[in-house]
């Protein structure tokens, strides 16, 4: 009998209409906001590896030879070094039969798991911060690091698992290192809050984080030069990491190229883009998300000791391992009269960067 009231007196609150909370339509809004644009996404992404030469992707040369080498030259012990990256290279080129097309084909299974692993990064983030990362990273991670895009995705798993003070954010990071090896850029801002979580640091003011900033960067201006070449001869001492010395300036020309290129201007572009990023995101960082603040300030310090010591284009491959976290953790929207503008501006900026992001991983003809 009471079973069947309460199932009457259910019926009869359906019937009343009644609607969700304010806060939950807005989740669903978001998320089906987030939905629309994924998809659009994927679909033009699509479209572009169904009809621009694989050769006009950036680094399509260096992922063809990269296959080659290990296809038809791999050493006895090529897994104990990015295995899993590896293996998948391998099983696509024994499929293709081709290196072009495995290649191809790679880049087809990129294009459909990034859109599923950004929505579950930013399934608590408004669709204002996946549109932003998008903006920044869509071009680069959906379609030409074929490798590093699972690293980054896991790194950026494992930042919001240390700042949340779970260890499994080690499990992220060691599961990143399977697949590329820039995931140790990581490691460092990573560890840093998953200690200061367990010293119970909530809440830091946003000045101090801006001083600290300062004080860094002064003291790399005088100990920049040094410091270079002692990373240097570290990173060359390891035999699987001593090609990854030719991304520091003194091993080669390649970042001294870069930096003479016609593209000098938009990197340095990108790297105040990125710089006033973390600074507007420490700003709106809540007074409890202290250590969100930390990371950013610690990764931004990282960024521009990579810009100037290293080359733009590492900086740039390092800058998606803590904006796509924080951006994740960090409500950037706004209340009141201006919300609707924020929102229409954060929009439109947005796809003109995606444009400009977009026109720089494929070459011009």
């Amino acid at each position: 009998m009471a079973y069947s009231q309460n199932m009457k007196s259910h019926r009869r609150t359906n019937e009343m209409g009644i609607n969700p909370s304010p806060a939950r339509q807005g989740v669903d809004r978001d998320n089906i906001i987030k939905i629309y644009v994924l998809a659009v996404i994927a679909i033009l992404f699509v479209y572009l590896n169904t009809t621009v030469a694989q050769s006009d992707f950036s680094d399509t040369d260096t992922y063809l030879f990269y296959v080659d080498s290990i296809y038809f030259f791999r050493e006895p012990d090529w897994w104990k070094f990015e295995a899993l990256s590896k293996i998948f290279m391998l099983v696509m080129r024994d499929l293709a039969q081709d290196t072009v097309y495995s290649v191809y084909i790679y880049r087809y299974i990129l294009i459909f798991l990034f859109p599923f692993s950004i929505f579950y990064l930013y399934r608590k983030a408004s669709w204002q911060a996946l549109v932003i990362a998008l903006a920044l990273y869509g071009p680069l991670l959906g379609l030409i690091t074929m490798r590093a895009t699972p690293a980054y995705v896991l790194a950026a798993m494992a930042a919001v698992a240390a700042i949340e003070g779970k260890w499994r954010s080690i499990a992220y990071i060691l599961a990143g290192f399977l697949f590329h090896v820039s995931t140790a850029l990581a490691v460092p801002a990573t560890l840093l809050v998953l200690a200061l979580n367990k010293y119970g640091i909530k809440s830091v003011k946003s000045r101090y984080i801006y001083g600290g900033f300062l004080i860094f960067s002064l003291i790399y201006a005088v100990i920049a030069s040094a410091g270079v070449q002692y990373f240097l001869d570290f990173i060359g001492s390891f035999a699987y990491l001593a090609k990854y010395s030719s991304y520091i300036p003194g091993a080669n020309e390649t970042a001294q190229v870069v930096a003479e290129s016609d593209s000098k201007i938009i990197h340095y572009v990108f790297m105040g883009a990125v710089v006033s990023l973390g600074a507007f995101l420490i700003f709106k960082a809540r007074e409890d998300q202290g250590l969100e603040k930390l990371f950013i300030a610690f990764s931004l310090v990282i960024y521009v000791i990579l810009f100037f010591a290293s080359s733009p284009v590492v900086s740039l491959r390092y800058s998606p391992f803590f904006i796509l976290p924080v951006l994740a953790r960090i409500d950037i929207s706004f209340r009141g009269g201006l919300g609707g503008i924020s929102s229409i501006a954060i929009a439109v900026g947005s796809a003109i960067v995606f444009v400009l992001s977009l026109q720089q991983v494929i070459y011009a003809q």
